[in-house]
């Protein structure tokens, strides 16, 4: 009887082998023929514009109208194409945007506008940020002002580029804005703000102690992580380590740029060496681990971040380590939520392709793109308060929960 069960038992195991590699293959095939069916529907649309393309060639009645807007009309559909993805970071730029793309990568901090962050949003350009004590700010913008018209021209239908190098002049001159508010209770108001355009350098380093019941605390503000960042702020820590420093502020307000690794060199001053602070994931590359250096001078110090919706990229990976690492306390709004990188790709006419090839992921393996970090303490920047009276209310909180809570 056992062996007849055994047998059973053995037989029943080859049924099993073969039900599911029948099951298998016949998923396979019908794996190859969606695949199959998608690349036949790739064709048909792609043979519709060529399709679409000798009609107009043939049959349309002014030849020389379209010859004069063809090019326009390859480029409209190619951005058309890659803007279709819902990811905002990938576009296809022609020559002339492509040009006023490769100037902001070469920004040296000192460009003439109004230093206000704009996006495109509905029939206006919405102001997303205004930066303390630049052109916009003392003209009185505010963060979610509505730009309707710059000069006498409707913001419409207006692109944010064409939008930009609109305000965008020379030193001094001026930009007339009609601008679209509403206030907490859902008041309209409609105001015009003449702004004098200016040069304002921006030190990717500033820092100064505050001395509060005879307590030291250090407040670093890092503008931008870019290459000679590290090596300003090592120079920094040098400066103060011998000042008996009690607890760390460190802003990063407004720091939407660049560098990885000097985010990484950044961090490592406040996290224990070798661990992992940010993880990049690729589709064509293998994984990429970035740990914490040996660094220990700043691992001993209590520290609160101050964040706001321009914290972005290099910025955001030190808030996200030392949220989850050092348990740091952040205070501010919701940060950008930028968690990816894009290549170029340029093409001979000058037009490039700007693409996502990989993404961040934070120490407990959030990728926060869309979703943001969150702050431990949610408070909006005061902008009346900063303008009239030269408090900074966020930076105040901050020092609060450092004298009272930690």
């Amino acid at each position: 009887m056992r062996k007849i069960n055994i047998i059973l038992l053995f037989l029943f195991g080859i049924f099993i082998w073969v039900f599911l590699s029948k099951f298998e293959f016949d998923l396979d095939k019908y794996i190859s023929v969606d695949a199959q069916d998608q690349e036949i529907n790739l064709q048909k649309k792609y043979s519709r514009f060529e399709e679409i393309e000798k009609i107009l060639k043939r049959e349309y009645y002014d030849q020389n109208l379209l010859l004069s807007w063809y090019d326009l009309m390859i480029d409209s559909a190619l951005s058309a194409y890659v803007g279709s993805i819902d990811d905002p970071y990938t576009v296809y730029m022609d020559r002339q945007q492509s040009s006023w793309f490769y100037s902001d990568l070469k920004w040296e901090k000192d460009f003439e506008w109004i230093w206000a962050y704009v996006m495109k949003k509905d029939y206006y350009i919405l102001i997303e940020e205004v930066l303390k004590n630049s052109p916009a700010f003392n003209a009185g913008l505010v963060h979610l002002d509505r730009i309707l018209m710059i000069w006498s021209g409707y913001t419409e239908k207006m692109t944010v580029d064409e939008a930009v190098s609109k305000i965008r002049w020379p030193q001094w001159t001026k930009v007339f804005l009609l601008i679209e508010r509403y206030d907490k209770d859902g008041n309209r108001e409609i105001l015009e703000k003449e702004v004098i355009r200016d040069k304002l350098i921006i030190p990717s380093v500033v820092s100064e102690v505050f001395e509060q019941d005879w307590l030291k605390i250090w407040y670093l503000e890092i503008y931008m992580v870019g290459e000679e960042t590290e090596n300003i702020f090592d120079r920094e820590i040098k400066s103060l380590i011998n000042q008996n420093i009690d607890w760390i502020i460190l802003d990063l307000r407004w720091n939407g740029w660049w560098f990885l690794p000097i985010a990484v060199e950044i961090s490592s001053h406040f996290i224990p060496a070798w661990e992992t602070i940010v993880t990049a994931k690729y589709k064509i590359f293998w994984d990429e681990i970035y740990k914490s250096k040996w660094y220990n001078d700043l691992q001993s110090l209590a520290v609160v971040v101050l964040v706001d919706g321009m914290t972005a990229s290099a910025g955001e990976i030190i808030a996200m380590a030392l949220q989850e690492i050092r348990w740091a306390t952040l205070i501010g709004t919701q940060t950008f939520g930028k968690w990816s990188i894009q290549t170029l790709k340029e093409f001979d006419d000058g037009s490039i392709l700007k693409y996502t090839i990989w993404k961040r992921y934070s120490p407990e393996w959030k990728n926060i793109d869309k979703i943001w970090v969150s702050p431990n303490v949610v408070i909006e920047f005061d902008i009346d308060a900063y303008k009239n009276d030269n408090i900074d209310n966020q930076l105040e909180e901050a020092k609060k929960i450092l004298i009272y809570n930690l």
